[in-house]
């Protein structure tokens, strides 16, 4: 008897290549599909997406589209000068105090103030002293006065009665221009004596505290 050779096994059967357009797990002849082919899972295809926002294009500032509904209320409009007012108001700032010290006071300008000063208050002086004496002149007071005064002081001779009047005009506003004249001159002696011994002082003490400040 001789030997036979064993018959051939088949291999498996060749795989089909796929098709250039078809993807795994989506439909055939659908070039691009996701996994699913792009579809639910009934083979719908997907709706596309709905914009939100402004549309692309539209100018700077434009409302979105929902904000121009009919029945929408409209924005009250700005009045012109409640921005600036209340941007001055809030940049308001308080009014700045400043802290100063008399160090010294000119005994010279002191001296001319004085002077000045003294000679306008002897006219006051002297206006007041002629309202008084004429007031009580018109109600009779020195004319009481001066015969009083003529009785007490009475001279059989007739050449001199009448003539020992206590109150006349002259008397009265001769006085009173020796006062004044007086106070003229202590008023501005004093002020200048009181100018030097303040420099004095405010040498030693550090002088007079003075706060300056601005108007609200």
């Amino acid at each position: 008897m001789g030997s036979h050779a064993a018959p051939p096994v088949p291999g498996p059967p060749p795989v089909p290549s796929p098709a250039p357009g078809d993807v795994p797990g989506g439909s055939p002849g659908a070039p691009g599909g996701e996994p699913g082919g792009g579809a639910g899972g009934n083979g719908a295809p997907l709706a596309s997406p709905q914009h939100v926002g402004p549309h692309v294009g539209a100018p700077a500032g434009a409302p979105a589209s929902g904000s121009n509904r009919p029945g929408a209320p409209a924005a009250p409009p700005a009045r012109p000068g409640s921005e600036n007012a209340r941007r001055a108001k809030a940049t308001r700032r308080p009014p700045r105090l400043a802290s100063l010290q008399l160090k010294r006071v000119d005994p010279w300008t002191v001296l001319k103030i004085s002077l000045i000063v003294s000679i306008v208050m002897f006219f006051v002086w002297v206006i007041a002293v002629g309202i008084l004496y004429f007031t009580l002149g018109s109600m009779d007071v020195w004319s009481k006065i001066n015969d009083t005064f003529s009785t007490l002081t009475s001279s059989p001779d007739s050449t001199v009665a009448g003539q020992t009047d206590l109150v006349t005009a002259g008397r009265v506003f001769a006085i009173t221009a020796v006062i004044g004249a007086i106070n003229i001159v202590l008023m501005t002696a004093l002020a200048t004596v009181a100018a030097f011994i303040y420099n004095a002082a405010a040498a030693m003490s550090g002088g007079v505290e003075l706060t300056l400040g601005e108007r609200d």
